[in-house]
């Protein structure tokens, strides 16, 4: 019976990751652990907030209200909006970090000394962010007070605060929904970074390259295996973390797993690169380390992305596939994100993944000129 080269080269790469004890060893220990440090050693800081405002009553009280929040240090960027369906949207695509909703009657309560309140509603997916930005809004609420009132008296504002996606600001929800991306992808870039260093490092590269394969074949099979295996981290992680932390799922799995896939063969093209380059593990290594710190940093994991500075920096995040992960795994798991903005961060990873497999491609076929 006559095998497949490229099913041939396929069980060669799984053998290989299997028996090698440093890419056996990366495989399921280490994102169980980091699962169980990170979530409990993450800090966040948050800064340059952008927070919407659904103004209802339009009277020079509220007008004034406002004015103190957008002369406010904590706040970057005010919008404004029509209807509480364009404040819900701007939140859903995380445009803002929280909104305030002033009610039509705010003005005839609070000239009748009756309390008027006013709605803080907070991205619950960011629960440090949502805690601080609660308190930097009420801050300003407590000690308001209108220019036009001739008595040195604070105006008796009731609020309510709400933390939409995460009502409870469960610190482990936003942590675990941001691991579930980036454990993988230190697997998956870590392992497919080693792929073509430990063929050089063993001296079979040149045996690679006289198997009777086109070397779109090799390259797919070499991403196969460090995908294969991130899934199965990732999936494996997922539901560690509805079994231990309680996580909630409440969107599509099918969704999540597609997504995942598509994520993780993007990091997959850039390990590959990596590799083409790297005559050793040891330097497969060193680069992949290098290439994560800035990965998480850009990511808006540590601090949203808006804090990042220098500015151009922000920009450079564009160009990473864990940002707009980060996105869809938060949105699909605690807030059941629709399909069409699933799609819509979908679209520049699967950009990045012809550009990242591309260039894997274009460096392997230099390489062995």
């Amino acid at each position: 019976m006559l095998k497949s080269p490229f099913l041939s080269l396929l069980k060669k790469e799984f053998i290989s990751v299997w028996q090698d004890k440093k890419s056996r060893s990366v495989i399921l220990l280490p994102p169980i652990l980091q699962l169980f440090i990170f979530s409990h050693a993450a800090t966040l800081d948050v800064k340059n907030i952008r927070v919407g405002i659904l103004n209802e009553d339009k009277t020079e009280i509220t007008r004034e209200i406002i004015r103190q929040i957008e002369t406010s240090k904590y706040f970057k960027k005010i919008y404004y909006f029509k209807n509480k369906k364009e404040m819900k949207d701007s939140m859903d695509e995380e445009k803002i970090r929280a909104a305030l909703y002033i009610k039509n009657d705010f003005t005839k309560k609070y000239k009748a000394k009756s309390s008027p309140e006013i709605l803080i509603i907070t991205d619950g997916r960011r629960t440090n962010s949502g805690q601080i930005i609660s308190s930097y809004i009420t801050e300003i609420l407590t000690n308001f007070t209108p220019i036009a009132e001739k008595k040195n008296e604070l105006l008796p504002v009731s609020f309510e605060i709400r933390n939409k996606y995460n009502q409870n600001l469960s610190y482990y929800f936003f942590i675990i929904s941001s691991l579930l991306g980036i454990l993988p992808m230190t697997i998956v870039v870590l392992l497919s970074a080693l792929a073509l260093a430990r063929e050089k490092e063993l001296g079979t590269f040149d045996t690679l390259m006289i198997m009777p394969l086109k070397t779109e074949e090799i390259i797919f099979a070499k991403i196969l295996v460090p995908l294969f295996f991130g899934v199965l981290d990732g999936v494996i992680v997922l539901f560690l973390a509805m079994i231990f932390f309680s996580l909630p799922f409440l969107g599509s799995f099918i969704l999540y797993l597609l997504s995942l896939i598509v994520f993780l063969i993007s990091i997959s093209g850039i390990g590959l690169f990596m590799s083409c380059y790297c005559k050793t593990q040891e330097q497969a290594m060193l680069v992949v380390f290098a290439f994560m710190m800035p990965a998480v940093i850009l990511s808006g994991y540590t601090s949203p992305i808006e804090n990042i500075t220098p500015k151009f920096l922000q920009y450079l995040t564009f160009l990473n596939p864990l940002r707009f992960f980060l996105v869809i795994s938060k949105g699909i798991i605690m807030k059941n994100l629709s399909a069409f903005y699933v799609f819509m961060n979908l679209i520049p990873i699967l950009l990045i993944s012809f550009f990242t497999i591309g260039c894997a491609n274009y460096a392997f076929k230099k390489n062995t000129k």
